[in-house]
C-alpha cells in the first residue's frame, strides 16, 4: 500500500513539474502565449456580440441544405382550438366530427381552389376519404374551421391521426388528434 501511495505522489510531482516547466523556463514567452490564449476567445466573443464574423477557422464544414423558393413565412398556421380535445375517451365505433380551428399566420392567402386538408398518417379514422377542401379562401390573419368526419376504432386503446394542409405539394399546418377508445 505504501508503494502505491509513493508511486502516486511521484507521478503527481512529475506531472506538476512537466506542466509548469515551460512557464518557469521562459516566463516571458509563457506569459505572451497565455495572454494570446485568453485574449483570442474573449475577442471572438466580443466580436460575435457586436455582429462581426468570427475569424477563427472552422474545423468542421456544415452540410449544404437545399431550401424551397417559398419561404417558411409564406405559409404558416396557428392552432386556435380543437374539438374534441386530445385524450378524449370514446366508445368503440363512436362517430364524431373532428374540428380544428386554425388561423393563417403566414403571408400567403390559402386559396380554396389550391389548398386542401389531407390525411398524412396514423390511425385511419376518417369516414369520407383522405382529403377535405377548404370552404373558402383564408386570408392573412383569418381563421377557418377544418372539419373531418371520423369514427373511433373498434378495439380498445389509444389512437392518433395526423393531418396537414397542402398548397400544391407543399405541406404546412400539421394538426393531430389522439383519442382513447374504451368499451
Amino acid at each position: 500500500m505504501k508503494t502505491v501511495r509513493m508511486f502516486c505522489v511521484v507521478m503527481a510531482a512529475a506531472l506538476f513539474v512537466t506542466a509548469f516547466a515551460p512557464f518557469v523556463a521562459a516566463p516571458q514567452a509563457a506569459q505572451s502565449a497565455l495572454s494570446a490564449a485568453i485574449t483570442a476567445p474573449v475577442q471572438a466573443f466580443a466580436d460575435a456580440t457586436q455582429g462581426l464574423p468570427l475569424l477563427a477557422p472552422m474545423s468542421i464544414a456544415a452540410p449544404l441544405i437545399s431550401v424551397n423558393t417559398t419561404t417558411s413565412s409564406d405559409y404558416g398556421c396557428t392552432l386556435i382550438r380543437q374539438s374534441p380535445l386530445d385524450w378524449t375517451k370514446m366508445r368503440s365505433r363512436q362517430y364524431f366530427d373532428m374540428v380544428w380551428t386554425v388561423q393563417n399566420s403566414g403571408n400567403a392567402v390559402w386559396h380554396a381552389s389550391a389548398t386542401k386538408l389531407a390525411y398524412v398518417g396514423g390511425a385511419k379514422m376518417q369516414t369520407h376519404g383522405d382529403s377535405v377542401g377548404l370552404s373558402g379562401d383564408v386570408g392573412r390573419g383569418k381563421k377557418t374551421k377544418l372539419t373531418v368526419d371520423m369514427n373511433a376504432p373498434k378495439a380498445q386503446g389509444t389512437y392518433s391521426t395526423l393531418w396537414a394542409l397542402f398548397s400544391g405539394s407543399q405541406r404546412f399546418c400539421k394538426v393531430t388528434i389522439t383519442i382513447t377508445v374504451v368499451r
